[in-house]
């Protein structure tokens, strides 16, 4: 990755700092380096002299932290983000186009319930003060879209969160397995495997 570093002069490596194995400051800031271990400066033009010594290092505590939020981005416009031989589908990449429902097709998902199905009202999960404030924005924004809409079904499945990898992340979660018991399922004989395998021989490209 190539990007800026601000007002810095440079930023020292982890090879670096591995080599020279300073003495950091964390609070001040501040480096200092091993008694036992010599830094040698190459001069080629010049003596010595009395003047005051320059800073050959610049170092702060803050500098990573700057680099990832003043990094300086030019915005480009989608259509030199968009592959040539994806521009007949530029609309399907405005994301105010995008967020909206699809239209209603022949194969519309439904749920077909077996005929003894008695709906049950299930009990909430208790959520915690962050998240049902993330409960909140999603049903805003999803009403918003059109994604969802208010129920009035006499079957109610409890909502709750399930934490992801990055910190603070939730992923919503509906438990409906009170309703997939009552769902009429969908079947279908698998395939065989060993009959798969003899209908790819002789090919050599393959797509998915």
């Amino acid at each position: 990755m190539i990007s800026g570093i601000g007002d810095e002069e440079m930023i020292l490596g982890l090879p670096w700092l591995r080599y020279h194995n300073p003495m950091i400051n964390w609070e001040t800031g501040e480096i200092q380096f091993p008694l036992r271990r010599k830094i040698r400066i190459k001069r080629f033009k010049g003596v010595l002299d009395n003047s005051e010594p320059e800073v050959l290092i610049g170092a702060k505590i803050t500098a990573s932290q700057e680099m990832a939020h003043q990094q300086q981005t030019t915005k480009k416009d989608i259509n030199e983000l968009i592959p040539s031989y994806l521009l007949g589908y530029h609309d399907r990449f405005e994301k105010g186009k995008a967020e909206r429902f699809p239209p209603s097709r022949t194969y519309d998902h439904a749920i077909d319930l077996k005929a003894d199905f008695v709906p049950r009202n299930c009990k909430l999960y208790l959520l915690s003060p962050a998240e049902q404030a993330e409960q909140d924005k999603f049903l805003e924004e999803n009403l918003r879209k059109g994604y969802i809409r208010k129920s009035k079904s006499p079957m109610a499945s409890p909502f709750f969160f399930i934490a992801k990898k990055e910190k603070g992340a939730l992923r919503p979660t509906q438990d409906y397995r009170e309703l997939n018991k009552g769902t009429v399922k969908n079947t279908y004989p698998l395939p065989l495997i060993s009959e798969l395998l003899d209908k790819l021989k002789g090919a050599s490209v393959y797509e998915t």
